[in-house]
């Protein structure tokens, strides 16, 4: 059977084949419907005589500090994360597309305001300038580059996902934050993200600039 991606490959042109990702699925194999647990939960073997039994969904939100990887293992980076087991999600986001986009984490918000990764909970808040996250964009973006997929950064700039802090700021202050956090992000992501969509949504209806944050 020949994937879209084989077949992407003998166009004449460049075709892109891509998909929106989100570290759960991508990383949790008992996110899979069909996956079959062989450890316990403390990471002991079940007993050999007895048959392994359907593991049930993880309880676990995708952005919260538990997803990727686990608090209690700082050891598992984001660079080892991608050498483990592919979960299913994982093996058809490999063989049948040759891009991806960061779904949400890489929007400026999920950054630095509302989705931190797993950073120690006796460090300052998140809420404010220059406290960014990339972990779990990082570990999506190793994937991709692993398994030789162009990878497209959305978004800088959106109304819906900026940080709330921008709201009391003056329209100087915010013209500064923006051209920050794109030098910030865009120089993180160096040789890594090639393609970016800068600003998300800028028009109203009727052509003229959106009045907004």
């Amino acid at each position: 059977t020949t994937t879209l991606r084989e077949t992407t490959s003998q166009c004449c042109k460049q075709v892109y084949i891509g998909a929106a990702v989100l570290p759960k699925p991508l990383f949790v194999p008992d996110y899979d419907d069909d996956h079959i647990a062989t450890d316990n939960v403390d990471g002991t073997e079940k007993n050999n005589d007895k048959q392994p039994q359907q593991s049930s969904r993880p309880k676990i939100n995708c952005a919260t500090i538990s997803t990727v990887p686990p608090t209690d293992d700082p050891s598992v980076t984001p660079s080892l994360l991608v050498t483990r087991p592919l979960t299913r999600y994982a093996r058809t986001l490999a063989s049948e597309f040759n891009s991806v986009v960061i779904e949400h984490h890489l929007k400026w918000s999920p950054l630095v305001h509302t989705l931190p990764g797993p950073i120690h909970e006796s460090a300052p808040p998140t809420m404010h300038l220059g406290k960014y996250d990339f972990h779990h964009v990082d570990s999506m973006v190793d994937f991709a580059i692993r398994h030789n997929m162009h990878i497209k950064g959305h978004v800088l700039v959106w109304h819906v996902t900026s940080p709330p802090f921008l709201e009391d700021m003056s329209p100087a202050a915010v013209s500064e934050a923006v051209r920050r956090h794109i030098f910030t992000t865009m120089a993180y992501f160096k040789g890594r993200i090639k393609m970016w969509d800068v600003v998300n949504e800028a028009l109203a209806s009727d052509g003229t600039l959106v009045e907004n944050v």
